[in-house]
């Protein structure tokens, strides 16, 4: 029995060992003093392990005691010794796998995973491909290899100690290994236990919890046989008469209308529309349609609308949005804020959603801030809307898509088609001899040079909306091959002049990033080089922040503003300004619009509703019939029907780099407490997870039902 008892406890503690690393790495990149780190590390694995280590045992003690009944070459003293610890090692290694995930994905989205997300996530060979990469990140290779260190210690232990020859009585060996693993197992979950009982420092809220979302999400799908996609978890909600028409204003929308089209149909022409809540929303639609009104005539309608989406663009590590950066990591987007003429560059703008599918929401359709970290692009397929795309195809502009990687992550390959997208230049679509980066992905500077090429060609023959969403500044910040050397020494030479807290992790993300300001420089170019600049009209808009820690000065800098904030410019080239008719005119508008971007926060739920305005008159949407001058846009400052709950003095909210609703006031201040916004790990997650958001589900449900109300 000895030998059983051994050999339980043993794989005990090489499962805690697995699970000490991922806990490191949050140690090594922490606060505070020696000891409450240490705290954190030993007990926060206690906790890990807790959570998962009686169903490994019980698995573990099945495989151990069959092995013998099964194959007689197992039928031996050394396996009586040895047999639990050879069989806990996968476990070991899964759970370590599982821990070191998790918190790569609470550092850049602020929340522990869930089964849920892992299915999503897990389904794209791309996605799976490119996330391994973090692996070489020094904050993890590094605890890592201390995880190895200790688990090769404790083998050699093992297995240098000397072993009778006679095997012993195997019903007395295999009791125990029942009590050495399932005795250990509950020793485990009772002395966690035991520890968040003692001060608030041992309780999962302090230490973090990475395994429950896990553990909760997985029992409810074997209790309901098999994952529920997320629509038929939203499907399946019920709420109280009333909670859509809440959920509506949240949104941006309309109460539901009975008749027509859609029952949350809202009028092109938004003059048609009561006044928004603050005055400001109605007077930046109108500027911007005194701007389209200098810019377009029927005398020329074959215009490029290029929109830029970079990936984590985040404004922390702009100059001209955060003056502690260094000019040099992104100089073409700060100079692009300081030039005078022909630009509107907001610095008060933030994300709808913690994702690219939530934020590619936001941009063109109004409808980033969903509850339960739902994306309706990604989750909701087919939801029914008419967004910035259906109106301009039907006024007749050509839609391309330029992504670098596989469209289908996310589903958007379908959202772009439903949406009248006709051109979609994907790596599958791209040469395959392009340089490459992360996610083996094509490199932003190759895919701008396409997009540059299909565009040219385009517009002779139509109005062009080429939508160019960036992937290289994206995790594991794998360094393009096309990375030029003065993208590099400008980093390094910016890392050496400024203060900073960036370490080997950071300067990997820093290049990538800066590599990206490139790539929007390298657009411009090619504007000018290929004559395009002068029917051209750019629009550069991150998709999100990041959760990675803040870098630039001294003390604590994270700032809602920090986590939330995104870069968002229209520009007008030159080229094109020297045409205008009535350049006077144009300027003016501009300017009317900068002072009134610069007057307090925006969403970019408002950026669709920004677009139409800068759009309203080109001539294909002017002669747009009265039937098709709808849309189903959401939106908040722009938006008369926006009401988002909370404190009186709430003017817009979002969705956070470390995934949390947040509300800000007209002065761009915090107003409420932060809600988390997490993925359901139950279904009763429904009426508790973000709070203020929860009867957006009641419209959800509304807007798919076959025959709306």
């Amino acid at each position: 029995m000895r030998r059983g008892v051994f050999s339980g406890l043993t794989a005990i503690a090489l499962w805690y060992v697995a699970a000490l690393p991922s806990r490191l790495v949050a140690v090594l990149k922490g606060w505070g003093p020696l000891s409450g780190r240490a705290q954190k590390l030993f007990a926060g694995s206690l906790l890990d392990l807790s959570a998962v280590v009686v169903p490994m045992a019980v698995v573990t003690v099945l495989l151990t005691l069959l092995a013998p009944l099964l194959f007689k070459r197992f039928r031996t003293a050394r396996w009586q010794w040895r047999g639990a610890v050879l069989t806990c090692l996968p476990l070991g290694f899964a759970l370590w796998v599982i821990t070191i995930t998790a918190q790569e994905v609470k550092s850049e989205r602020g929340s522990f995973p869930t089964m849920f997300d892992l299915l999503e996530g897990g389904t794209n060979a791309s996605f799976v491909e490119g996330s391994v990469g973090f692996l070489r990140y020094e904050r993890f290779w590094l605890p890592g290899l201390v995880g190895s260190a200790l688990l090769a210690l404790t083998l050699v232990a093992v297995f240098r100690r000397v072993i009778p020859t006679e095997t012993g009585d195997w019903r007395r060996w295999a009791g125990g290994v029942v009590a050495g693993l399932v005795g250990g197992a509950l020793a485990i979950g009772g002395v966690a236990t035991a520890l968040t009982l003692v001060a608030n420092e041992f309780t999962p809220a302090y230490l973090g919890d990475p395994m429950t979302g896990l553990v909760e999400s997985t029992v409810d799908m074997a209790r309901h046989k098999g994952p529920a996609t997320p629509r038929e978890l939203v499907m399946d909600a019920e709420f109280p008469p009333g909670t859509a028409d809440v959920g509506a204003a949240r949104l941006g929308w309309p109460a539901a209308q009975k008749d027509g089209p859609h029952p949350h149909r809202r009028p092109l022409d938004w003059s048609k529309e009561p006044m928004t809540a603050d005055p400001r929303g109605r007077k930046l639609l109108d500027a911007m349609a005194r701007v389209s009104k200098a810019l377009f005539s029927a005398d020329d309608p074959n215009v490029a609308i290029f929109h830029l989406s970079l990936e984590g663009f985040r404004a922390d590590d702009v100059n001209a949005l955060h003056p502690v950066a260094p000019r040099d990591i992104a100089p073409f987007t700060s100079a692009l804020y300081e030039k005078k003429e022909g630009v509107v560059a907001a610095r008060h703008v933030f994300q709808g959603g913690v994702r690219t599918a939530h934020c590619l929401g936001a941009m063109t359709c109004g409808l980033g801030t969903l509850p339960y970290n739902l994306s309706f692009i990604r989750d909701l397929s087919p939801f029914p809307v008419r967004c910035t795309s259906d109106v301009l195809t039907e006024a007749g502009f050509a839609h391309s898509f330029f992504y670098g990687s596989d469209a289908k992550f996310d589903d958007m390959d379908h959202f772009f088609r439903e949406r009248g997208y006709t051109l979609l230049m994907t790596q599958a679509e791209l040469p395959t001899n392009l340089p490459k980066g992360t996610w083996d992905g094509v490199t932003d500077f190759a895919v701008v040079d396409e997009s540059l090429k299909a565009v040219s060609e385009g517009v002779k023959t139509a109005p062009q909306f080429s939508l160019v969403m960036s992937l290289s500044n994206h995790s594991p910040f794998t360094t393009p091959q096309d990375l030029p050397a003065s993208v590099v020494e400008r980093v390094d030479a910016s890392l050496k002049n400024t203060k900073n807290r960036a370490d080997a992790d950071d300067r990997l993300r820093l290049l990538t990033y800066s590599y990206t300001d490139a790539a929007v420089e390298r657009l411009f170019a090619g504007l000018e080089r290929s004559g395009l600049a002068e029917r051209s009209v750019v629009l550069l808009m991150a998709d999100h922040s990041t959760g990675h820690a803040y870098v630039w000065g001294e003390g604590e800098p994270e700032t809602d503003a920090a986590k939330a904030q995104i870069p968002f410019v229209i520009v007008v080239p030159d080229a094109f300004r020297a045409r205008v008719p009535n350049l006077a005119e144009l300027d003016a508008a501009l300017a009317q619009a900068q002072l009134l971007v610069d007057e307090a926060p925006l969403s970019q739920n408002d950026f669709p509703s920004l677009l139409l305005a800068l759009l309203s008159a080109h001539p294909g949407v002017k002669s747009l019939p009265a039937a098709q001058r709808w849309h189903t846009l959401g939106g908040q400052v722009t938006s008369p029907y926006f009401k988002p709950g909370g404190d009186a003095a709430s003017y817009v909210m979002g969705i956070n780099g470390i995934s949390e609703l947040f509300a800000l006031d007209r002065t761009g201040k915090r107003v409420g407490s932060y809600e988390d916004s997490v993925f359901l790990k139950t279904r009763a997650d429904r009426y508790r997870v973000t709070p203020r958001l929860i009867p957006v589900t009641a419209t959800l449900i509304e807007t798919m039902q076959p025959s709306p109300r």
